[in-house]
């Protein structure tokens, strides 16, 4: 009997242990969807200063809640494209603006395990000048993108598509753009030191006077691609195809073909 009493003192315990916990969680979850509401309501108010407060509140609830990151990847490549657009004739500014990088930057260094099905979205975004080194964006859309002056070393761009995009004087060394697709993009002139494009789509890019010094390129596309000026001293081009590709100028020394 003592026995019997015991185990149903332990029973009655460990019930009660998991409805507090129940109860804990359920606590939690209206908190975050709380929090959430007042974030997506924040990024839509028209002072800089809430919105900037809304991004910052989004991240906290990836980081916390990582079952809500799929739409909150969702959420901030929409304000991206919304508000990042291309300034008027006449003002430029070498540094995105401050709600557009603060956008990014919680993108770009998410925790990309918790992403489910969820793609970063940002095409035909004016993203010049901003800043993710060693930032992820493995798959996303960034097809149009204007990227120029973009600080983007070692940034993971495997799969992504940047077809069309604008590259100009971006840094790109030792970026990962593995598979990438790069039709049409211009990247004259880039940095693409020690970059890895190893299957990249690069047909009718601009590359001319770009810089792959010590980059991998083998097995990728560039049939039509200006490679007129590009230093390509030790790349390996390997199982490149360059059929109809402009290499006036191009400086292939000790280049792997």
């Amino acid at each position: 009997m003592a026995a019997l009493g015991t185990l149903v003192v332990i029973v009655f315990t460990w019930q009660s242990i998991q409805q507090v916990n129940s109860e804990h969680a359920l606590t939690r979850e209206g908190q975050v969807a709380e929090r959430y509401g007042a974030a997506v309501e924040d990024i839509s108010d028209e002072s800089l200063e809430r919105r900037l407060n809304g991004i910052y509140a989004l991240q906290r609830v990836m980081e916390e809640s990582p079952r809500d990151q799929p739409s909150i990847i969702n959420v901030l490549s929409a304000y991206i494209r919304n508000h990042a657009k291309k300034p008027k004739a006449g003002t430029y500014d070498f540094d995105a603006p401050s709600d557009i990088q603060a956008a990014l930057t919680a993108l770009g260094y998410r925790n990309p395990n918790y992403d489910s099905n969820a793609v970063i979205d940002l095409h035909g975004a004016y993203l010049s000048g901003v800043y993710l080194p060693s930032g992820d964006l493995h798959g996303a859309n960034l097809r149009d993108t204007e990227l120029s002056v973009a600080f983007l070393n070692r940034v993971n761009l495997r799969d992504a598509n940047l077809a069309g995009a604008k590259l100009g004087g971006a840094l790109l060394f030792r970026a990962d753009l593995r598979g990438a697709s790069l039709y049409f993009a211009d990247l004259s002139p880039a940095d693409l030191r020690g970059a890895n494009l190893a299957r990249a789509n690069l047909s009718l890019a601009n590359l001319s006077s770009a810089d792959l010094v010590d980059a991998t390129v083998t097995g990728a596309d560039l049939r039509g691609a200006d490679l007129r000026g590009t230093k390509l001293d030790r790349t390996d081009l390997r199982g490149t195809t360059l059929t109809g590709a402009k290499l006036a100028g191009a400086n292939l020394d000790d280049a792997q073909r």
